[in-house]
Formats: structure tokens, C-alpha cells, sequence
């Protein structure tokens, strides 16, 4: 007769023609749509990361963009406009998401700065309303 420990191990037709349970097992071990499990904690010094961004982003914009708007001759505002969308969600992105860490905030600022200068000026300050 045969050992309980051999009658619960796996048979080779059984491993052979088992491809339904290994899609469910892989389906359970499939990761997270997003690499957060849960929503972090606001602490005091990832919100100054995020505010150090968010000011980081105003001063590069001020400085790109205040000869353009100071001329009275203005030409094309697309170079300053590729530059700060590039700024923003290029290096802001890849600081948040693939950085993580403490720079995770920093990049979510600089983002948010970009997308709070276009509403307050109607896309004048980033180039778009041009």
C-alpha cells in the first residue's frame, strides 16, 4: 500500500496536464496595478518636499519665461513651453514614479507647480495660452 506522503504528492500526468491550476496560482501572484498598497501618510517633511517642487518649479518658470513676457517684441513661446512641460512631468514623473523615495513629493510639486501656474495665468506663465 502505498505512503500517505506519496498520495498527496503530485503525479506526473498530474503536472503535465495541470496548466488550469498554475493560471489560477498565477493569477493570484499577479502584482498591484499600482506599487502603492496603501495610501501614504502626509508627514511634515514630505509635504516640505512637495512645497520645495512646487517653489523649485515658480522660480525655473520665472526665470524661463521672464524675458519672453517682459519684450515687447514676443516670438514663439514654444521652446519655453516644451521645456517646462519637459521639466515638469519628464523629470517631476520620473522622480514620483520610478525615483520613489523621498523624491517621490518632490516631483508630485513640481507637477503640481506646472499645472497650478497654468490655471492661475490661463497658460500665459507656461507657454500654452500663446
Amino acid at each position: 500500500m502505498a505512503e500517505p506522503q506519496e498520495r498527496d504528492a503530485p503525479s506526473l500526468e498530474d503536472e503535465i496536464f495541470s496548466v488550469a491550476s498554475r493560471v489560477e496560482e498565477a493569477a493570484v501572484r499577479r502584482p498591484p496595478l499600482l506599487r502603492w498598497e496603501r495610501v501614504p501618510e502626509l508627514k511634515p517633511r514630505t509635504f516640505g518636499a512637495g512645497l520645495a517642487g512646487f517653489a523649485t518649479f515658480l522660480l525655473v518658470d520665472a526665470v524661463m519665461m521672464w524675458a519672453p513676457l517682459m519684450s515687447s517684441d514676443r516670438g514663439s513661446l514654444l521652446p519655453q513651453m516644451v521645456t517646462l512641460l519637459v521639466l515638469a512631468f519628464g523629470l517631476g514623473g520620473l522622480l514620483a514614479w520610478q525615483v520613489g523615495g523621498g523624491w517621490r513629493p518632490f516631483g508630485v510639486g513640481m507637477m503640481a507647480g506646472w499645472l497650478f501656474l497654468t490655471l492661475i495665468s490661463l497658460g500665459f506663465l507656461t507657454g500654452v495660452g500663446w
